[in-house]
């Protein structure tokens, strides 16, 4: 529900629809590369849907990650710069051998996915 309209569907439901509406009513009469470009968008439609829903488990995710990189000194949450400083720590072996940053990696890259792959 958008702040701004209370009343009004979420982005997300109505991105949901419109996806689901061109599959339903339009792929079906379409062929060829018509019909292709159709379905990359309705795919591209899916991953933003995805997105959208998994904001925030993917925030919270990594801020862990970035946490627990902050706990060993190599770089603050929020700062811009901190994926290059995870990337410099892992190479370096700091990390190794990290349970919670491990775990915290996992949880990123399994949400990755969840965004990137379609259902089914």
């Amino acid at each position: 529900m958008s702040a701004a309209f209370p009343d009004a569907p979420a982005g997300a439901a109505l991105l949901a629809v419109a996806r689901q509406s061109l599959l339903d009513e339009v792929a079906p009469a379409l062929s060829g590369r018509q019909r292709y470009v159709l379905l990359m968008a309705a795919n591209a439609m899916g991953i933003v849907l995805r997105e959208i829903e998994q904001e925030g488990a993917a925030a919270e995710a990594w801020a862990r990650v970035l946490g627990v990189l902050s706990a060993e000194g190599d770089a603050a949450e929020g700062d811009a710069a901190a994926p290059a400083a995870l990337v410099a720590a892992i190479r370096a072996g700091r990390c190794d051998g990290d349970a919670a940053l491990h775990a915290a990696l996992v949880e990123t890259t399994r949400i990755a996915a969840s965004i990137w792959k379609a259902p089914g």
